[in-house]
């Protein structure tokens, strides 16, 4: 994958009314307690928690390398989301650990999020 040349920041929206992350950011409202996306502001995501992981050897979507390994992520307390996981095989990954996101490109050059462990060089 191809590294992008401005640094982007992984959105999540953090809601007033009751604490609630949501992902995205951009969203219409706190998918917790359904609040108006008045009422959310964003927060960058700087770590998330590796929750599970699985090597796929079929294209799930298009751009999508394969084999790749894609990660059940924990982007806040109770907010996970399936992600690309930037490794070379699930045996680097162990469950529960620490994550950061990294933006790229895809194959077409569209930017493409993937998490990479938290003491990886960029």
């Amino acid at each position: 994958m191809n590294e992008p040349s401005q640094v982007m920041t992984l959105l999540l929206a953090l809601c007033a009314r009751c604490g609630g992350h949501t992902f995205p950011a951009g969203t219409y409202g706190c998918r917790v307690c359904g609040a108006p996306a008045q009422q959310l502001r964003p927060v960058a995501c700087e770590a998330a928690t590796l929750r599970n992981a699985v090597t796929v050897h079929s294209e799930l979507a298009p751009g999508l390398p394969v084999p790749c390994v894609i990660g059940e992520v924990e982007l806040a307390p109770g907010l996970i989301e399936e992600a690309l996981i930037d490794v070379a095989s699930e045996a680097q990954l162990t469950l529960g650990m620490s994550l950061r996101p990294v933006c790229g490109n895809d194959a077409a050059g569209k930017p493409l999020w993937r998490f990479v462990p938290a003491g990886a060089a960029r």
